[in-house]
């Protein structure tokens, strides 16, 4: 069977070599990129345990992902590189990822207990003013950076094509107990009765309102408290919305995880988690369930309190803080752009409670949201880069339902 994959990966290359080679110079990059999103459709070929997730064949002994053409890198599942010439920062992220030698995680995929889901949109509570250099947006259960563009439709040369991001997976707990009107913790925290979640996850599309996909990846963590006891878990997961989602490996709070996620069509997507910590990564192809469609007008990096604890959201764990490295996204035709663009097409989003009162988790240039605070960027690469942390009740006290 093996031998049988490489024959057929081997034919595969060699024809999307061929048409590369018949291109003119002046068409060369795009071609090569039309060559290698169709082997990737082609070599996502090995069924999982869940309908409509495929996986890739193992890479043959002493691949070398930095060396690799486009089609070999498709050929296995390995996610798009940025350019060196003209994204050498973005590449260093990337080729450094792929020396860490990371091993191919082949164990079962689970559906998952949560649902992520499209932004659910929220005004500003009456008591917060937003100011920053971005447009900003309020949310239930999304905080994040979006960049976005006006495609109505699918286009195979402007829509996003691609997302990356590096950051820590947090610890969860449950809000800093509150000592009543001061808002100063006690020491100690709240137990709720229940699973507090926290998603961190890049993803394309499900930031506008007629967006019938969401194509996306990351990691949860969860606290659990009641009269019975305490419970944590941490896993990886992937997710093509309306379809729920679906747990991979779990993680430990604190690995550094490298996500991409990708798309070669409307209806066909890719995510690959890699956790450098455990070194351990997955590769898969979600394709779309019916009736859902990208049209790649929005990529994000978002922190979200996914669906849903009876009739509500989630609440949120109270995470603390989580800092993102260098992230971006990519359109078919190159471009690039990065979370902290400061044009009307990049969104800095702020999540809300319930009750839609107070501001309960921001990225690093929401300021002003009701806790006489001001943050800006963060990190080694400044723009490159996200800070996030979580605000008022989801912080101390906790949120009431």
């Amino acid at each position: 069977m093996q031998n049988q994959n490489w024959r057929f990966l081997s034919k595969a290359i060699a024809v999307a070599t061929l048409t590369v080679l018949v291109v003119s110079l002046s068409t060369f990059a795009a071609a090569q990129s039309d060559a290698a999103r169709a082997i990737y459709d082609q070599s996502a070929s090995i069924k999982t345990n869940i309908e409509g997730i495929r996986t890739f064949p193992e890479p043959a002994a002493g691949f070398n992902p930095i060396k690799a053409s486009d089609e070999e890198l498709a050929a296995y599942g390995i996610p798009p590189r940025p350019s060196q010439a003209s994204d050498p920062a973005a590449y260093a992220k990337w080729a450094r990822v792929m020396t860490a030698g990371a091993k191919r995680w082949h164990g079962e995929l689970k559906t998952g207990w949560f649902h992520g889901t499209p932004m659910k949109s929220a005004p500003a509570p009456h008591n917060v003013s937003i100011s920053n250099t971005a447009t900003s947006a309020g949310s239930y259960n999304w905080s994040g950076v979006v960049n976005t563009n006006t495609l109505t439709k699918y286009n195979a040369k402007s829509s996003y094509y691609y997302i990356f991001s590096e950051f820590n997976v947090p610890t969860a707990q449950q809000a800093f107990a509150s000592s009543g009107g001061d808002g100063l913790g006690t020491g100690g925290n709240i137990c709720d009765g229940g699973w507090d979640v926290v998603s961190q996850w890049n993803g394309i599309d499900g930031f506008k309102a007629d967006d019938t996909a969401l194509l996306q990846g990351g990691t949860a963590s969860a606290f659990y408290c009641s009269t019975s006891g305490t419970a944590t878990e941490y896993w990886a997961w992937i997710e093509w919305y309306p379809n729920a989602s679906v747990f991979e490996y779990d993680v430990n709070p604190g690995d550094d995880m490298y996500v991409e996620t990708w798309n070669t069509s409307s209806t066909q997507g890719y995510v690959a988690l890699y956790d450098l910590t455990l070194g351990i990564y997955s590769s898969y192809g979600l394709t779309a369930p019916s009736g859902s469609a990208l049209i790649g007008n929005s990529a994000e990096f978002i922190t979200e309190r996914p669906c849903c604890r009876g009739d509500y959201l989630y609440p949120l764990a109270n995470y603390v803080a989580d800092f993102w490295d260098y992230s971006g996204d990519y359109t078919f035709n190159g471009h690039f752009n990065d979370p902290g663009a400061t044009t009307s097409s990049t969104y800095q989003v702020f999540m809300v409670d319930d009750a839609d009162d107070q501001v309960i988790s921001v990225p690093d240039e929401v300021v002003n949201h009701g806790i006489n605070q001001s943050l800006s960027n963060s990190g080694l690469y400044g723009k490159y880069s996200i800070f996030f942390q979580d605000e008022n009740c989801s912080y101390v006290g906790g949120c009431a339902f």
